[in-house]
């Protein structure tokens, strides 16, 4: 039998569910072809994507009213196997996801996918992958969903993602990576207002992630919070976010910290945060530029490092009392809990609400403090005889910029 064209290209129905039509043209492609949805679709049932194929959205693929009673549960679920006979159960609602088993080598691209929350009220996912492996997703607007936008689940790796906007998680989060060794590329997490709405939540490991931005998000900017998705059957587990890099991002004006790596008192046993690399640029955010907090008796913070701009962060709370951080770098932990330590790297901060830097939570840490002449001397508490805090004088006219923060400080009052 003669092979049908590589090029598929369809329309919407004109009905008020295209997900039939949609689904029938991907089960229809072999390896290699291209799927093209040229229009305004709709859809009322989750969209399951196959391996080794592009598709490419030239208009805007939504959520129906009332779809989110007919959409799957999809997510990682996993009995753990310990003596609490605890299980990961994060499934949700999902709009679209792979097939199951897995899926690799898809190139997914262009278009404004809306999850009509005004219609969908129910806690679901747009855009969930469970276990996708080397593919590629970019150029894309994800919007307005009710819980969480745009998700790589635990099975997700080396997979990149360029150009991604996600906006207007209604109570989740805009951009997901609880995978490992993915690739984040100019992709923007905004606007995601709710009282828990973390803009990014790199619940991952060795992810890499260049030029990002997180802004006016209702919770962190970059939200690290240590507790496995799902869990909490009967106990919640620790999750481990290590050897994460992070190159010229920026984190403004959210109602948490710029960068929580945060192991709360609810993560669970078994939380690790190590080994993280942050080079960002974090202003006008409601807590601390970069915050590290321990509050487990087994959770281990340890060797990250940091080379940061902090300037203008309030270093309070969500609900506008002072926290016991700092508005630049803050550490927060209790006398029980296993120390922080290793916390090393540069910071120009000035103009912090409380410490420019904070290291009175950590040990065995070392922060080189650049102080750029005609700002406010920063406000530093060392803690710890360990802790090495130093500060060192500089002009952007004259002395030689050899630390990415400060050149970001001497480009941003430049221009």
């Amino acid at each position: 039998m003669e092979r049908s064209s590589p090029f598929t290209e369809i329309v919407p129905s004109g009905t008020p569910d295209d997900a039939d039509l949609i689904q029938d043209a991907l089960d229809q492609l072999q390896a290699g072809d291209t799927l093209r949805l040229t229009g305004d679709f709709l859809i009322k049932r989750t969209l399951y994507l196959p391996s080794n194929f592009k598709w490419e959205l030239d208009g805007t693929l939504s959520l129906a009213d009332n779809a989110d009673d007919n959409l799957d549960d999809i997510g990682w679920y996993q009995e753990v196997g310990d003596t609490n006979g605890n299980i990961i159960d994060a499934t949700r609602r999902t709009g679209i996801t792979e097939k199951p088993g897995g899926a690799s080598n898809i190139e997914m691209s262009g278009g404004t996918y809306s999850g009509n929350s005004a219609g969908n009220p129910a806690s679901l996912r747009f855009i969930n992958f469970v276990s996708v492996t080397d593919s590629f997703f970019h150029d894309m607007v994800i919007t307005d969903v009710s819980d969480d936008n745009f998700t790589l689940g635990p099975g997700c790796n080396g997979n990149i993602c360029s150009n991604l906007v996600s906006s207007f998680s209604i109570t989740g989060n805009a951009l997901t990576d609880k995978g490992d060794h993915n690739k984040w590329y100019d992709c923007i997490a905004e606007d995601c207002l709710g009282d828990d709405g973390d803009g990014w939540t790199p619940k991952c490991r060795y992810s890499e992630f260049y030029r990002c931005i997180a802004r006016r998000n209702g919770g962190p900017g970059f939200g690290m919070y240590c507790r496995t998705d799902g869990s909490g059957n009967p106990d919640d587990i620790g999750e481990s976010i290590d050897g994460n890099r992070f190159y010229e991002c920026e984190a403004y004006e959210n109602r948490g910290a710029g960068f929580s790596f945060n192991i709360s008192s609810n993560s669970g046993l078994g939380a690790t945060i190590r080994s993280n690399y942050v080079q960002a640029v974090c202003y006008s955010n409601l807590s601390s530029g970069v915050r590290f907090r321990n509050k487990t008796v087994d959770g281990i913070v340890m060797d990250n490092e940091i080379n940061i701009l902090c300037y203008g962060n309030q270093g309070k709370n969500e609900d506008g009392t002072f926290s016991a951080g700092a508005g630049g770098l803050g550490t927060d932990a209790g006398a029980s809990y296993l120390p922080m330590t290793g916390i090393t790297g540069s910071i120009v901060a000035f103009d912090n609400v409380q410490w420019d830097v904070n290291t009175g939570a950590a040990y065995d840490s070392d922060i080189t403090v650049y102080h750029p002449i005609g700002e406010n001397a920063p406000l530093v508490k060392q803690g710890d005889s360990s802790n090495i805090i130093t500060v060192i004088d500089f002009d952007c006219l004259v002395d030689p910029l050899v630390e990415w923060c400060m050149q970001a400080y001497c480009n941003s009052v430049s221009q």
